[in-house]
C-alpha cells in the first residue's frame, strides 16, 4: 500500500522591503529571474555560516575554458546589467562581449548571474569569506584563488570595499583574489588585497593594464602600457591547458607586468 504524502505545500516568500528585498535596486524583478524564490527561501532560513556556505556552493564556478578549476568565479551582476555594458568605459563592443551573447544566447547564465547579484547583496564581507572557506575545506580538488566577475563588474564603491576585505581574509588564508574592471570612475584607493587589472586606459586605478589589441597593433606602440607587457600566454598559445589562468600566474599578482590579449 503507498503511503500518503503529508508534505507542507511550499510558501512562496513575501518579498518587501522589510523582508530585505528592495525591488526598485535592480535592474530585474524576481519574476523575471528562474530559481529566486528558492534562492530567497534559503536565505530566509539560513542561520549558520554552513547554511550559507551550501547556498554559496550553488553560485561559484571552477574553472571554465580559460580558467584552471582552482579558481573559484562569482560574479556581482550579470553582464547584461553591467555598468559599463555598451559604454566608453568598456574596451570591448556590446556585440563582442562574450558573457553577453551567452546570457542573449541561453536563458541560465542570465538567471544564474542576477541570483548571485542577489546573494552579493545580501551578505556581508566576513560571512561571505566563512562561507567560502568552508566551501573549500568540503573540496576535494586543490584551490588557488577567487576571481570576482566573469561577467559584469563593480557597481559602487561599497562592491570594492566588500571585496577587498574578502580579499584581505582569504589572502591571510593562502588565496589570491584577482578581477578585472572597467569601472574607473570608481575609488580604488583601499583596493591592496585584491588584484585589480584595469580593463581601459582612462586613467590609473588599479595594480596594472589588461589590454585587448587588434591583430597588427605591436603593444611597444601603445602609450599606457609598459615597456615589459606580455601577451597572455594562454592567448598566445592558442589556448593551452598549462596556461590556463590559475596554472599562469601573471593576472593574481599585483606587482606583475602589463598583460595584453589579441582582438580577433
Amino acid at each position: 500500500m503507498s503511503q500518503q504524502s503529508h508534505a507542507e505545500p511550499q510558501v512562496q516568500p513575501e518579498r518587501t522591503p522589510e523582508s530585505g528585498f528592495d525591488i526598485g535596486f535592480y535592474n530585474w524583478t524576481p519574476d523575471d529571474v528562474n530559481g529566486f524564490d528558492e534562492l530567497f527561501v534559503r536565505i530566509q532560513q539560513a542561520e549558520s555560516v554552513n547554511d550559507w556556505s551550501k547556498i554559496l556552493a550553488d553560485h561559484l564556478v571552477w574553472g571554465n575554458s580559460k580558467i584552471a578549476k582552482s579558481v573559484g568565479i562569482f560574479n556581482m551582476n550579470s553582464a547584461t546589467d553591467c555598468p559599463n555594458l555598451g559604454t566608453d568605459n568598456c574596451q570591448v563592443p556590446k556585440e563582442s562581449c562574450y558573457a553577453f551573447r551567452s546570457e542573449n544566447m541561453y536563458g541560465n547564465p542570465l538567471d544564474y548571474r542576477r541570483r548571485q547579484e542577489f546573494i552579493w547583496d545580501h551578505l556581508d564581507a566576513e560571512t561571505w569569506a566563512d562561507a567560502f572557506l568552508e566551501v573549500v575545506s568540503r573540496k576535494r580538488n586543490p584551490v588557488t584563488a577567487l576571481r570576482f566577475n566573469q561577467a559584469g563588474d563593480f557597481r559602487h564603491r561599497g562592491d570594492i570595499v566588500k571585496a577587498e576585505r574578502i580579499a584581505h581574509r582569504l589572502n591571510d588564508e593562502g588565496y589570491d583574489v584577482y578581477t578585472y574592471s572597467a569601472s574607473d570612475y570608481l575609488d580604488w584607493s583601499v583596493a591592496n588585497h585584491l588584484t585589480v587589472n584595469m580593463s581601459n586606459a582612462r586613467r590609473e586605478y588599479g595594480d596594472k593594464h589588461y589590454t585587448a589589441l587588434p591583430d597588427g597593433v605591436d603593444p611597444t606602440d601603445v602609450d599606457f602600457l609598459d615597456d615589459n607587457a606580455v601577451q597572455c600566454p594562454y592567448d598566445k598559445s592558442d589556448g593551452a591547458d598549462e596556461f590556463k589562468c590559475g596554472n599562469c600566474r601573471l593576472c593574481f599578482e599585483s606587482n606583475g607586468p602589463d598583460v595584453y590579449i589579441r582582438l580577433h
